[in-house]
């Protein structure tokens, strides 16, 4: 595994970097049968990827690569392959047994191909969220096991920010630490995806800045006659913290959670799962998942609870903020009517994941 990952970085390295060698892994990256970490140019020491690969019983050996500027790429390598370096490779990748994608490989030597991947593409979105991924090519059919690439991707979003932003020096496990080696984190102050707490004040720099993000997420969400409520409108349960708004399918609000050493962003939404089910007095079901939207993790989580007031459904997005913390966006709906149910739909996750995003973009 070892021999074959080396092989793939030195490529990889001369294809990107224009470089023959690179020096590599810094850090860790093993989730299921994938390893790798980070790399540098051997010649300039400057970082030059993150990638992690796995070898099959095909004889190919898969690989991921993300630059420092968050560019993807697919690689296959097969030793007994005799390539002509820089002859076009057409591929088609097959996902669940979904609708097939045509993409177009390039040889960079004999025995490696390389396909790039848009940020933003459904590729990467089919990628990640798959069980299987089913190859192509040159009358050859190559089956491969994706059941770990929901956990890879974010880890190597999370290996590119971290030596982005400390160095190759701050390279670290890229994945999640494990809670009995850190200390135990404080419990954020973020209240459940339904309402907020109500236990601390916050300055008014920071009441406006969620009047703010509400504005800009509304803006973004295709929601229909969305307004952000003014201050007296707004619950008081609400107005110390973040900002409500309301539309023709829904309400919702914005919290701030400001930075605290320890608390990362699963924690919040693990307080959140908690607080929803604390407050429902009745039928309760929730989920949460974390989410890689154009070379951004975001924690999504869904909660709904029955009880004699009806019932309530919410969606909520849980993402980074520049200044440190994290930004709550919440969606809550009743589920009366067809209408109620429609900001479920996967194409309407999409919207509310990108106005988060764009929201909470400086």
């Amino acid at each position: 595994m070892i021999t074959s990952l080396r092989i793939l970085v030195v490529i990889f390295a001369a294809f990107v970097c224009s470089s023959a060698q690179a020096r590599g892994p810094y850090g860790s990256i093993s989730i299921g049968n994938w390893t790798g970490g980070a790399f540098t140019n051997d010649k300039t020491g400057q970082f030059s990827s993150c990638i992690a690969s796995a070898p099959y019983k095909s004889g190919i050996t898969f690989g991921v690569m993300v630059d420092p500027k968050f560019s993807w790429h697919l690689a296959f390598i097969h030793p007994s392959w005799r390539l002509n370096a820089g002859q076009a490779f057409p591929i088609i990748l097959t996902f669940d047994g979904r609708s097939p994608f045509n993409v177009n490989g390039a040889a960079i030597s004999d025995t490696l191909v390389i396909v790039p991947m848009p940020d933003n593409s459904s590729l990467i979105a089919q990628f990640r969220k798959s069980k299987t991924l089913s190859a192509f090519t040159q009358g050859q059919l190559f089956q491969f096991d994706l059941r770990s690439t929901g956990a890879l991707l974010p880890a190597l979003v999370n290996c590119v920010t971290t030596v982005n932003k400390g160095g190759i020096t701050a390279a670290i496990d890229f994945l999640p630490p494990k809670a009995a080696s850190v200390p135990t984190p404080q419990t954020p102050s973020v209240g459940g995806s339904m309402r907020v707490d109500t236990s601390t004040s916050t300055p008014p720099e920071i009441q406006i800045e969620a009047i703010e993000l509400a504005s800009n997420f509304i803006l973004k969400s295709a929601l229909r006659n969305p307004k952000v409520l003014t201050r007296s409108e707004t619950p008081v349960s609400l107005a110390s913290y973040g900002a409500a708004w309301r539309s023709d399918e829904a309400a919702g609000f914005v919290r701030i959670v400001p930075a605290q050493d320890g608390v990362r962003g699963l924690d919040v939404a693990s307080t959140i799962v908690a607080n929803d089910a604390k407050d429902c007095k009745a039928k309760f079901a929730s989920g949460r998942t974390s989410e890689l939207v154009d070379s951004e993790v975001v924690f999504r989580g869904f909660s709904s609870c029955e009880d004699s007031d009806g019932v309530r459904l919410s969606q909520y997005f849980i993402v980074s903020r520049k200044k440190g913390g994290f930004v709550l966006f919440s969606v809550v709906a009743s589920s009366k009517g067809e209408e109620a149910r429609a900001f479920q739909k996967d194409e309407r996750l999409v919207d509310f994941k990108k106005a988060a995003l764009i929201a909470a973009s400086p």
